[in-house]
């Protein structure tokens, strides 16, 4: 992989004399990837902003479930991943679909093509810019939220799929999981059209909120729209 730039050229896909803060962030989590994993992963988290799997970790059972959901509700052969993350939730999905996974970070996407999760593209991209196309199924896990303007963005994602998948916090408090959520409270009222179901912090999925306590802090609310 290219390291320096040498005339018309790229780093990771990225101009130096615009990206270089992104290039040397990507060169230093080389280095700790090797020296310093621990440390290599909770870079990745972005301060716990996404969950982060690299291929042979075992997945938890709230992120292992929602694509397991997935799976079971996908639709047609082509599918959109928005904010894949490590590409981990695409190995609970089958092999023979087209799938692509953006993600708003070049350094996430870099680690996702590392991992060899097979027949699975990603690319780094901006949902709010990206040119959507049309999928059979789109999937937005924990993304919504992350959205000064998430509730746009669905109603968009509806015009570029048959069927959509979601995840939301469901009734999350302001400060609950920390400043990059961007939308709080959110409940099925601000998703007309959706069948809801909801996982806990177990993994178990149920058709109605599992009571809140020191167990169960927050309920995540799963989503399913299909263009009738």
């Amino acid at each position: 992989m290219e390291i320096m730039r040498t005339h018309n050229k790229t780093v990771y896909g990225l101009d130096p004399e615009f990206n270089w803060e992104q290039i040397l962030e990507i060169h230093m989590l080389k280095l700790a990837k090797e020296y310093k994993p621990d440390w290599y992963r909770w870079k990745l988290t972005n301060n716990f902003e996404r969950a982060v799997f690299l291929k042979g970790d075992p997945v938890l059972p709230r992120e292992a479930t929602r694509y397991i959901w997935a799976n079971q509700n996908l639709y047609g052969n082509t599918v959109l991943e928005i904010g894949c993350s490590t590409g981990f939730g695409s190995q609970f999905l089958p092999r023979d679909i087209q799938y692509k996974g953006i993600d708003y970070d070049h350094t996430i996407i870099e680690v996702a093509k590392e991992q060899d999760w097979g027949n699975r593209d990603f690319e780094f991209a901006d949902i709010n810019t990206f040119n959507l196309g049309f999928y059979d199924t789109i999937i937005a896990f924990e993304v919504i939220e992350h959205l000064s303007n998430g509730l746009h963005i669905v109603e968009k994602l509806k015009q570029h799929c048959k069927r959509l998948l979601i995840t939301v916090p469901h009734h999350e408090p302001v400060g609950f999981w920390g400043e990059h959520h961007k939308l709080h409270g959110l409940s099925e009222q601000n998703f007309p059209g959706f069948e809801f179901g909801y996982i806990n912090e177990a993994g178990f999925i149920s058709n109605e909120p599992p009571p809140i306590n020191d167990l169960n802090r927050c309920n995540l609310m799963i989503c399913r729209w299909t263009n009738a």
